[in-house]
């Protein structure tokens, strides 16, 4: 993740009210609640030392998560190999506004500097859609970190989260996916997200992003949303998707006051970005950066990171998918 400027807005706390989605109910009623304990070992698996692109750790990491997600009974997992070139990729950086030039292979008619490798796991709804959520964060981290809190925590997350839903019944299809290569600039989520056809951008009905969320602050935690305008005529079917796009869409100035730092933005510095980048709608769940973070270097640790916040935010993005949850519920009694 980048260090830059950004302005960020909470959005995924305001989904309508609703139980707490701490807990997900299976199909045959057992209650499954994140844990700490798994956060901790996965944090523990990925981080033992720096894993960037194009780097035998990542491999590690990779087969690591891929392990994880065959244990939890996940069949379908898949693998998308990317190419690169790092001029190519400065150019394209220069240009990130323009998706004809940001979204295209770097390594196209050029020496091949790197290979990177997207994981994608999809867990299919038992409704016959061809909707899909994306639940994503990357698995990368800089040459110089282990990468804990930039990107463990949203590694943990989102197999916690895979882990939670397994026998969850969703009326959309749900891919995880951990991007490679976001420390350089996002080259695996623009890889992905080129190589999508109309059609298939159009199935998407939305991004849920985690990225840099767990490190220790005194200032108090905050999941903060970054995110993309969604053209008006957008149609969302799932209701607690459409709080979160409607929100993220308008001006927060009358939900909320300079103090509580939150603020409507288009950042650029994690893989939400190619798909807002192609008005696909999508947030990317970030601790606040007035906490003063510490990433991309050896402060970057596991015993800087409070484990709690992850936590916090697998709740909320168990809320966000609530609605969906109910429905399903009430269709089947």
């Amino acid at each position: 993740m980048k260090k830059i400027t950004i302005a960020l807005i909470m959005v995924i706390s305001l989904i309508a009210p609703i139980q707490t989605m701490a807990e997900s109910v299976t199909q045959t009623g057992t209650i499954i609640e994140p844990l700490e304990q798994n956060i901790e070992q996965i944090i523990d698996e990925i981080t033992s030392e720096p894993r960037p692109i194009n780097s035998d750790a990542i491999q590690n990491v990779k087969e690591y998560i891929s392990e994880y997600f065959g244990n939890l009974g996940y069949d379908k997992i898949e693998y998308q190999k990317f190419e690169y070139n790092d001029e190519n990729n400065e150019n394209a950086i220069r240009h990130s506004s323009q998706a004809d030039v940001f979204l295209v292979s770097t390594a196209e008619n050029a020496i091949v500097d790197g290979i990177g490798e997207n994981i994608i796991v999809t867990k299919n709804s038992s409704i016959d859609t061809t909707k899909n959520l994306i639940i994503s964060a990357h698995y990368d981290s800089a040459e110089d970190s282990v990468g804990a809190n930039d990107n463990g925590s949203g590694v943990a997350a989102v197999l916690e989260l895979a882990r939670i839903l397994k026998d969850t019944e969703i009326p959309y299809n749900i891919k995880f996916i951990l991007f490679s290569g976001e420390e350089k600039y996002m080259l695996g989520s623009r890889w992905y997200v080129g190589k999508l056809t109309e059609d298939e951008r159009k199935q998407i009905i939305g991004v849920i992003n985690i990225d840099t969320i767990a490190e220790k602050s005194d200032l108090g935690y905050m999941a903060m949303i970054e995110g993309n305008k969604r053209p008006d005529n957008a149609e969302y079917d799932d209701e607690g998707l459409k709080k979160l796009a409607e929100l993220n869409k308008n001006s927060m100035s009358e939900l909320f006051t300079p103090s509580d730092r939150f603020f409507l933005t288009m950042a650029t510095n994690s893989d939400h970005y190619p798909f807002a980048l192609v008005n696909i709608p999508a947030v990317s769940i970030v601790q606040d950066w007035q906490d003063g973070l510490n990433v991309n270097d050896s402060s970057d640790v596991k015993e800087n990171m409070d484990i709690q916040r992850i936590v916090e935010v697998i709740d909320q993005v168990m809320e966000v998918l609530q609605r969906s949850i109910k429905f399903i519920s009430k269709i089947s009694h």
